[in-house]
C-alpha cells in the first residue's frame, strides 16, 4: 500500500483537522506523539454497512514499525504481513527523490529506523553490498486459538531471511488440516514465488519456485505483487494479483491452476475494474453463504469497497462497487482480506503531525473489522450450507455422472458453465427424492476445455470443476 507523494500531501492538513485540537500539540517523545494519534484514528463504516459491522479496531499486535501487505487466513486464525521496523514510505520517497545518493546511503540508510520499533529478531546488519547495515523487510506471522481472542504477537515468519525482500504473503490452507497450508505465495526477489506444502507459519524459502512466465516476466523485474489465493474445487484454484504498468497505476490479474499450482495457464487482465474508477489495489475474492462471489479492493486509498460477480465463475464480471469502510481521519486505508464469518482484516496508515520530523512521519497499523453476526459464514462441511456433488468420470468423453444427497424432496436444475461464465448448457428441473441421487447428462457436443457443473434446488446450490476431453 505504499502511496504516492502527491497523494500524501493532500491528507495531511485534513487529518490534524480532523482530530481533536490537543493531539497537534507537541509531545514530549515521538513514541508518545504517535501514540497520541494513533488513540485518535478513526475509519468510518458506511452507512449502509453499520448493520452488519462492529467498529473498527486496531489490532493490539500493532507495532511502530511498517506492517503492510496483510493477510488473513480464512478460519481467521492466521494473520501475516511484510514488515520493516521503520518508516519505510518516507525512506523510500526519500530514495526515489535522490536517485544521486552512493548506494549504501540509499538502499541501506538506517537513519529511517525507529528505535522503538521492534525487529522481531531481523538480521539488518548482513548484505552483500558492503555496507555497515541493511534496511531489511520480511513477513511477520501471528496465531490466535479462536476468533473471540485478539492477535497480540508478531513472530518472525519461517522463510525470512537477511538481505533479502519478502513481502506479499498469500496462503492457500488445506481443507483436511488447518494447520497446513498447500501453496504459499510471496513476492520475493523482484518476483511472486511458491512455496508447496508447509505449515501455517511457513517454512521451506530453500525450496520456493518462481512462478513461471507471463505470471512473472522472463527477467527479475518487479511488476506482481498481493497475491491472493482461493480454492475453486479440489485440486482448482484461482489466484488473483496486481500488475505494475507503471509506478502509479496497476491491473489486477488472474490466473487458475488445476494441479494445485503445479502449472497455470495463461494470466488474463480484469476489465471491469481499473484505474477509471481511482487507485487500485490489494484483490482478495470471497464467497458469501449463498455461494456469490465477491471481489473487495482498495480504491483511491480512500475506501475498502467491495464488488459483486455478474456471470457466475466470470472473473471479469463485477459490478459496480459498494463502500464498506473509508479512511476517516486516517491517511489512507487499503490492504482488505476476508475471514469466513466476513471479518476483514485492514490497514490504516497515519501522518505525524507532531513529530515534524521527515524521517519518521508515516506508519501503517492492522486493523479489524468485525461482521455482527455468523449469517455469512461459509461452511464447508455443512450440507445445508453448501450442496456437495461429485461429478465423474473426470476428465470426461461422453458423458458426465452427477451425484449429490438431497435433505429433504427437491427440484434440481442442472447448468454446464465454462471458464469465461458463459452457459453451455442447461437441463430442465427435476423432481429429486430425499437421500442419494445419480444424474447422468450426455456432453459429447461441448468442446474439449474446463467446465464447471452447478446444481440448484430450491433451497441449496453447488458447483464442481470437470474437464471435457475427447481422446
Amino acid at each position: 500500500m505504499f502511496m504516492q507523494p502527491g497523494k500524501m500531501k493532500k491528507s495531511v492538513s485534513f487529518f490534524c483537522l480532523a482530530i481533536t485540537a490537543s493531539t497537534c500539540l507537541p509531545a514530549q517523545n515521538a513514541q508518545q506523539s504517535w501514540d497520541s494519534i494513533k488513540s485518535a484514528a478513526m475509519p468510518v463504516v458506511h452507512p449502509a454497512f453499520q448493520n452488519e459491522y462492529d467498529a473498527p479496531y486496531r489490532q493490539p499486535l500493532a507495532d511502530y514499525g511498517w506492517e503492510d501487505g496483510l493477510q488473513i487466513s480464512p478460519d481467521g486464525l492466521n494473520l501475516y504481513a511484510l514488515y520493516s521496523p521503520m518508516d519505510l514510505l518516507s525512506r523510500t520517497s526519500f530514495v526515489v527523490s535522490n536517485p544521486g545518493l552512493p548506494f549504501c546511503e540509499g538502499l541501506a540508510n538506517m537513519s529511517f529506523i525507529r528505535p522503538y520499533a521492534n525487529s522481531y529478531g531481523m538480521d539488518l546488519t548482513t548484505n552483500p553490498f558492503g555496507c555497515d547495515s541493511f534496511f531489511n523487510i520480511d513477513i511477520l506471522y501471528a496465531h490466535r486459538n479462536t476468533q473471540n481472542e485478539s492477535f497480540t504477537n508478531w513472530q518472525l515468519s519461517g522463510i525470512a531471511r537477511p538481505a533479502l525482500i519478502e513481502g506479499g504473503p498469500a496462503p492457500l490452507f488445506s481443507e483436511s488440516d488447518p494447520n497446513l497450508v498447500d501453496l504459499f505465495i510471496f513476492s520475493g526477489n523482484g518476483d511472486l514465488s511458491m512455496i508447496k506444502n508447509t505449515s501455517a507459519n511457513p517454512s521451506g524459502i530453500e525450496n520456493a519456485i518462481r512462478l513461471p512466465t507471463p505470471i512473472n516476466p522472463d527477467s527479475n523485474e518487479f511488476i506482481a505483487d498481493n497475491a491472493f489465493l482461493e480454492r475453486l474445487n479440489g485440486d482448482t484454484i484461482i489466484m488473483i494479483y496486481e500488475k505494475y504498468t507503471d509506478p502509479a497505476e496497476r491491473v489486477f490479474m488472474y490466473v487458475l491452476s488445476t494441479d494445485t499450482g503445479n502449472t497455470w495457464n495463461t494470466p488474463q487482465a480484469i476489465l471491469t475494474i481499473n484505474n477509471s474508477l481511482g487507485h487500485i489495489e490489494h484483490p482478495c475474492l470471497y464467497k458469501d453463504n449463498d455461494e456469490q462471489w465477491w471481489l473487495y479492493y482498495s480504491l483511491d486509498f480512500t475506501h475498502i469497497v467491495r464488488s459483486r460477480q455478474t456471470i457466475a465463475y466470470n472473473w471479469d464480471s463485477w459490478d459496480t462497487p459498494e463502500i464498506i469502510i473509508s479512511k476517516g481521519n486516517g491517511l489512507s486505508i487499503g490492504e482488505p482480506t476476508v475471514a469466513r464469518n466476513g471479518d476483514i482484516s485492514f490497514s490504516l496508515a497515519y501522518v505525524n503531525t507532531i513529530l515534524n520530523d521527515p524521517k519518521d512521519r508515516y506508519d501503517l497499523d492492522p486493523w479489524l473489522l468485525p461482521h455482527k453476526t455468523i449469517s455469512a459464514v461459509k461452511n464447508y462441511s455443512n450440507h445445508k450450507q453448501r450442496l456437495q456433488l461429485n461429478v465423474f468420470p473426470n476428465p470426461a468423453t461422453e458423458v458426465i455422472n452427477i451425484a449429490f444427497d438431497l435433505l429433504e424432496p427437491s427440484r434440481v436444475s442442472v447448468e454446464i458453465v465454462d471458464m469465461k461464465g458463459q452457459k453451455r448448457q442447461q437441463f430442465s428441473e427435476i423432481e429429486h427424492h430425499t437421500g442419494r441421487n445419480i444424474r447422468t447428462f450426455n456432453v459429447e457436443n461441448l468442446p474439449d476445455g474446463a467446465y464447471y457443473c452447478i446444481v440448484k434446488t430450491d433451497r441449496y446450490t453447488g458447483q464442481q470443476f470437470f474437464l471435457k476431453h475427447r481422446f
